[in-house]
């Protein structure tokens, strides 16, 4: 049988994708491995987020090729989308395919072993909801990403995405319910609602709090989680849903702050100010108990001087968030910010980012230390070396416990015994 193996780089989307894709696979018998070499089809899933995630993809290009030099070769996604033409130039590629049709992927790779022809299909992208007719192969996941939405009408100053994967649009809400029923059906217990700007899901009369609902009459599932979303899509109506203990969507919000100054935001063209921003976060501490909060943050933006990072770092410490993934500002062609004055010197960026970095550890291990002592439930992803399991509670907190026997994909009653390095330690109960 056919071997094919995946290089994915970039976002959680970009990995949802890539399961979609490999699943569809199966119907020309290809069989899915990890491994780097002797593929017979290898799929480059991109991302273009930055300069340097093009030259990434450029990198992986090339080294796949060479490692694999008899193999199909496709590249899809993002930086197809945006520099098709940079991807021809390499060389030695056999399809390349945008986001609009990259979840056709097995469709061109039929047609490819039919008659060899390079393949490169790169259109425009469509503004219609949307289906998905194969389910993401997770290979025994506990957790599967489900995908719900596509592009971003916002266009904030750093940001080429929504030039590389369009406007915003919903999938339709049955075609999301079969694929829930179906990952139901293969065992998934926790359900991850993934996208671009998930926020902004609307399709008839669903919006993204009522599509939540949709979850609660699947047998199987027992949690939904929200990924990444944007604070200004979606409203304070979410905490009645997280407050409800019997309630699948789980206490936890993960919320981009990218910056505490509001100068910086302003120039950054995010569509709130820190006000705002704090005031939804207090809130959901106030109204959720045991909620977990994580944000991802930007620094070295153009015109951030010490004092303006100091209002982020200021922020960060005193709001309860309990995690946040930091980023030093990078440049990409083609968005507003390349064109701002007062550019941060990389090394400045990086030690703001170092400083952000350490607090975020200290906060994510202050806030699993909050449960030593406490009883909580633990949904268990896989074991190594001396029995011990590894999982997440509800609110991701990362726990890991002692069993000789198997608990993949089995919630189980655990007690907090001691919390380090951002992760909690317990014992099954």
């Amino acid at each position: 049988m056919p071997i094919a193996s995946f290089f994915t780089l970039g976002c959680r989307l970009n990995q949802t994708e890539s399961a979609i894709m490999a699943k569809s696979l199966e119907a020309l018998n290809y069989v899915i491995t990890e491994n780097k070499t002797d593929s017979d089809l290898c799929v480059i899933n991109t991302c273009t987020v930055t300069n340097q995630s093009d030259s990434k993809c450029r990198q992986a290009i090339r080294s796949i090729r060479k490692n694999n030099p008899t193999a199909i070769l496709a590249v899809v996604g993002c930086f197809s989308q945006i520099s098709s033409k940079i991807i021809e130039d390499i060389g030695g590629v056999d399809i390349i395919l945008g986001n609009e049709e990259k979840l056709n992927l097995r469709h061109y790779v039929e047609n490819f072993l039919k008659d060899s022809t390079p393949i490169i299909v790169v259109g425009n992208i469509s503004k219609n909801a949307f289906t998905i007719d194969t389910i993401g192969q997770h290979l025994g996941s506990t957790r599967a990403n489900l995908k719900v939405q596509d592009g971003c009408d916002f266009v904030c100053a750093y940001c080429i995405i929504p030039r590389a994967r369009g406007r915003s649009r919903s999938r339709k809400v049955d075609n999301i319910k079969q694929e829930a029923l179906q990952l139901a059906a293969e065992g998934v217990k926790e359900i991850i609602l993934t996208g671009v700007n998930i926020g902004t899901y609307q399709y008839q009369d669903y919006d993204i709090i009522k599509l939540l609902e949709t979850f609660e009459q699947i047998s199987g599932i027992q949690r939904v989680r929200i990924s990444s979303i944007e604070p200004t899509t979606i409203g304070k109506n979410v905490f009645e849903l997280m407050q409800n203990p019997d309630h699948k969507l789980v206490p936890y919000l993960h919320l981009p702050l990218q910056s505490g100054s509001n100068t910086i935001l302003k120039a950054m063209r995010r569509r709130y100010e820190i006000q705002e921003f704090e005031d939804y976060v207090l809130s959901a501490a106030e109204q959720v108990p045991d909620i977990c909060i994580g944000s991802d943050v930007i620094v070295g933006f153009p015109g951030e001087t010490d004092a303006l990072f100091e209002e982020t770092l200021s922020t960060l410490e005193k709001l309860p968030i309990h995690y946040f993934h930091v980023f030093p500002y990078a440049e990409r062609a083609g968005t507003k910010s390349v064109s701002l004055p007062d550019k941060v010197n990389s090394n400045t960026a990086n030690r703001r980012a170092s400083v952000l970095r350490i607090l975020s550890e200290q906060k994510r291990t202050r806030f699993a230390e909050e449960f030593i002592g406490r009883e909580v439930e633990v949904l268990f992803e896989g074991g190594n070396k001396g029995n011990i399991w590894k999982g997440y509670t509800g609110n991701y907190i990362r726990v890991s416990a002692e069993s000789p026997l198997p608990l993949k994909n089995k919630i189980s009653l655990v007690k907090i015994i001691s919390a380090e390095n951002g992760q909690a330690k317990g014992k099954l109960l």
